[in-house]
């Protein structure tokens, strides 16, 4: 038992491609070995993968199973200690793995590889309700969210979440921006004053003409008089505060840029 756990601790440790390459030889090496071993039993090469997957898997058909020694010692020494063994630590790696990207994919660690899809800035309710309106409008565009919660308020196959700085060009970068059809930059309903609102409108719009010009940017603005600002970056999209303001930035990018 002592030397047991010590290759299941040693097999778990072992890094994926490792493992990986160590099951495929281990199968392909039984389903050569098998046929050469027992001729009279296993007749084909099919015969003995056959065999060793159902071994391997703990199946146990009993449809094929060897009668020599030699066979019957190959199996024990390299399908049942060596191989179930190396097989379940191949699927738990497995499952560990989505596992793990699961938990990087809601906690916003991941790339994002896609491309054409709509970028918004904060995980607001006035971003819920554009996310709600883009689902609704077109059923293949995805969304790409930039905020700095701990997790993704929504997990659906079209929104990815990025967590980070929408400031930050690395983050911007992991967003996948230089790709994306445009971008939704919403008036922060966490700061009070208008001023710094706008303020950080600015600096993300600023970051965002930086790393991808071409991107169509659409801006939620607090106050009129702070449109100026805006001037010396290229902000495709202005759009004052009020009610309807998700609609009417959703609305802009679907007539402007993924119909056109």
């Amino acid at each position: 038992m002592i030397i047991l756990r010590r290759l299941y601790l040693q097999a778990t440790s072992l890094s994926w491609l490792i493992l990986t390459v160590s099951t495929l030889f281990l199968i392909a090496f039984s389903t050569l070995m098998l046929p050469a071993i027992e001729p009279d039993t296993f007749t084909s090469y099919p015969d003995a993968l056959w065999f060793t997957m159902t071994t391997m898997l703990t199946v146990g058909y009993g449809d094929l199973y060897p009668l020599t020694t030699d066979g019957r010692i190959f199996t024990i020494l390299f399908l049942y200690i060596i191989g179930i063994g190396l097989f379940a630590t191949f699927i738990g790696k497995a499952i560990e793995s989505l596992t793990l990207r699961k938990r990087r994919e809601e906690r916003g660690e991941l790339m994002f590889k896609g491309k054409d899809h709509i970028v918004i800035i904060d995980w607001s309710h006035k971003a819920e309700n554009a996310i709600a309106e883009i689902l609704k409008q077109n059923g293949k565009t995805e969304i790409v969210v930039i905020d700095k919660l701990e997790k993704a308020k929504e997990i659906h196959p079209r929104i990815h979440y990025v967590r980070g700085k929408a400031t930050h060009g690395d983050v911007l970068r992991q967003a996948n921006i230089q790709q994306a059809k445009a971008v939704l930059i919403f008036a922060d309903d966490r700061i009070e004053d208008q001023m710094l609102t706008d303020g950080k409108s600015l600096l993300i719009a600023t970051a965002v003409e930086r790393i991808a010009p071409e991107v169509y940017t659409t801006v939620e603005v607090e106050r009129e008089e702070h449109l100026p600002n805006f001037s010396h970056i290229k902000v495709d999209k202005f759009i004052m505060s009020n009610g309807t303001i998700a609609r009417m930035a959703v609305n802009s990018i679907f007539s402007e840029v993924l119909e056109a």
